[in-house]
């Protein structure tokens, strides 16, 4: 998943090296005040609020911007009537401090298969769904099983349909920032994503704009484009 660690205190070195290690693309926030200009950039499925201070106002700040991304807050001390609140307030989980690590992370992912299992990218049945649980997507009912990247870069895509997305951006989205943008590997990484699409009948939906990017297009819509334009150029 792409997170968004926010904190209005020190930055907890372990909670952050742990949810890298387990192969989550982590931007950090350590001023509340950026963390709120990031989060309302979007493109996080998670925001991870580390806080000291009261935390129901925090979680409906970030609820309030956060454009769909999951909330989690981790609170200084917070009983059950306190984390009511801070739910109430619009975040998705609330843990006190020490957060348990492997406790974070499976709420982490049982909460991104509840909101994977009800997002369609395209129109009903004949649009794809993309399936967290079993990190693959489903086309016009075709299951295409993916790994990790191919599932956030599809994840990434399927948010944007019709909007041509380019390497950069992808980079950042998939990859994070901590490396120095390799074009060359995002392209490989399509390349290859396209070719298991295709194999599945499903080539269509990841359309090729020259040399500038990708677009995902819902099976409907690339099926049209590609009876006018015919088969995209290769990148």
């Amino acid at each position: 998943m792409r997170l968004l660690y926010v904190t209005d205190h020190r930055i907890d070195a372990y909670l952050v090296k742990a949810l890298r290690e387990a192969g989550h693309v982590l931007d950090l926030a350590g001023e509340p005040a950026d963390g709120v200009e990031m989060a309302t950039g979007g493109g996080y499925e998670a925001i991870v609020l580390d806080w000291s201070g009261p935390p129901a106002p925090c979680a409906a700040r970030f609820a309030a911007v956060a454009r769909g991304s999951l909330v989690v807050v981790i609170s200084a001390a917070a009983d059950e009537a306190e984390r009511t609140v801070v739910l109430e307030a619009g975040a998705d989980a609330c843990f006190t401090r020490p957060a348990p690590f492997i406790e974070l992370e499976a709420r982490l992912d049982a909460l991104a298969r509840l909101v994977q299992r009800g997002r369609l990218a395209g129109d009903g049945a004949d649009g794809a769904q993309m399936i967290a649980a079993q990190q693959a997507i489903l086309v016009n009912g075709t299951h295409i099983a993916l790994s990790g990247r191919e599932f956030r870069v599809m994840t990434h895509l399927t948010d944007h349909p019709g909007e041509v997305i380019g390497p950069d951006r992808l980079w950042r989205q998939v990859w994070g920032d901590e490396l120095e943008p390799r074009p060359d590997l995002v392209r490989a990484s399509l390349s290859r994503l396209r070719r298991k699409l295709e194999a599945a009948g499903a080539g269509a939906c990841l359309r090729v704009a020259g040399g500038h990017g990708w677009a995902f297009e819902p099976p409907d819509q690339a099926q049209n484009e590609k009876r006018l334009i015919g088969p995209p150029a290769l990148i």
